[in-house]
């Protein structure tokens, strides 16, 4: 009888420990996943500095990629506004104006993908990505003319937009 309830028990865990790792993230995953965004090895890198992404599944792994895109986002964010209030240059002042109004469409647009992927909206969660990738988008382009920004905002500016490239990599495969 305790051979049994033994045997049953390592049977139950082995099986266990096997959806474990069937419905967690492996690293080919994530690198099948980040292969298709606009810069894998940034894709890579940045969905592995959570430690969350290690256990998670590929809904888990959406909101992973959008907790990591609304941080930087809002990180971003009062860059923009210092170099609005201390540019005097009427043309630069006028594109980090422009570029903080973006800013805060693409981190209302991230509040909707959280939405979505909790409704299981996927497709939702593809327009509201796209949605939240065309801010940084828009401040580059503004950018396109002198005079030059001297500022950090464009590589800020790639790394939102490299960050929501994640988040429209993992919308496709939950759309499937």
């Amino acid at each position: 009888m305790v051979y049994r309830a033994i045997s049953i028990s390592a049977m139950l865990t082995v099986f266990l420990a096997f959806m474990d790792v069937s419905d967690s993230m492996t690293i080919k995953e994530v690198q099948d996943i980040c292969s298709t965004t606009q810069d894998p090895p940034f894709c890579v890198k940045a969905l592995n500095s959570d430690s969350r992404t290690a256990g998670a599944d590929l809904k888990s792994l959406a909101q992973i990629s959008i907790d990591l895109a609304k941080a930087d986002a809002t990180k971003t964010a009062p860059l923009i506004a210092s170099l609005e209030e201390k540019a005097e240059d009427p043309k630069l002042k006028g594109r980090y104006e422009t570029c903080a109004e973006n800013y805060d469409n693409s981190i209302d647009s991230l509040d909707e993908c959280t939405e979505s992927v909790s409704s299981g909206d996927y497709n939702s969660l593809n327009i509201q990505a796209s949605a939240a990738m065309e801010g940084p988008e828009t401040c580059l382009d503004s950018f396109e003319g002198p005079p030059e920004d001297p500022s950090q905002l464009p590589g800020k500016c790639e790394d939102l937009i490299h960050l929501c490239s994640i988040i429209l990599a993992i919308s496709k495969r939950l759309i499937g």
